[in-house]
């Protein structure tokens, strides 16, 4: 007779499982999009008038300037989606686990190269955006860049050695 254990179940729960796979990138979005807007609206409301807020040169405000109802409103809608992230959380520990299938190394490959993208165009968008010229951003990109084009030499090569080597 088998004993069903719940400890058992959560240690055999796997993150990359297909049926919960949306729900992973819905928490995510939904926690970094969450904590970002909690945090910049506690900062208008909590900021001292002479701090400034924003990504620098032209593009930042005092926060003495900015209406406390931004404030307001950015700090709701972060609470609501770090709501909702933990509403994800705990719906997705109840759903049946099935296992995961093998991930191409191209897609972990896919997936460094989007960051990769998103976090150097922001980067380079506040350096310019700064007027400095170029202050800082390449010091992240050539050195990511070079690891990104590792990472995908590795899982080339990976891909072409036979099998039983």
């Amino acid at each position: 007779m088998a004993v069903h254990s719940p400890l058992r179940d959560t240690q055999t729960r796997t993150p990359t499982s297909p049926t919960r796979g949306g729900l992973r990138v819905s928490t995510w979005v939904l926690g970094i999009v969450g904590g970002i807007a909690a945090f910049l609206g506690t900062f208008i409301l909590l900021g001292g008038e002479d701090q400034s807020l924003g990504l620098g040169g032209e593009m930042s405000w005092r926060v003495g300037e900015i209406d406390p109802a931004w404030g307001y409103g950015l700090l709701a809608v972060g609470v609501v989606a770090l709501l909702g992230m933990a509403a994800l959380v705990v719906r997705a520990r109840s759903l049946p686990v099935t296992p995961a299938a093998p991930r191409s190394g191209w897609a972990d490959v896919l997936t460094h190269a989007v960051v990769f993208l998103v976090v150097n165009a922001f980067l380079w968008a506040q350096d310019i955006a700064m007027g400095g010229g170029l202050g800082y951003a390449y010091w992240v990109t050539i050195p990511w860049g070079i690891g990104l084009a590792a990472h995908a030499l590795a899982v080339y090569r990976d891909e072409r050695r036979p099998a039983g080597r």
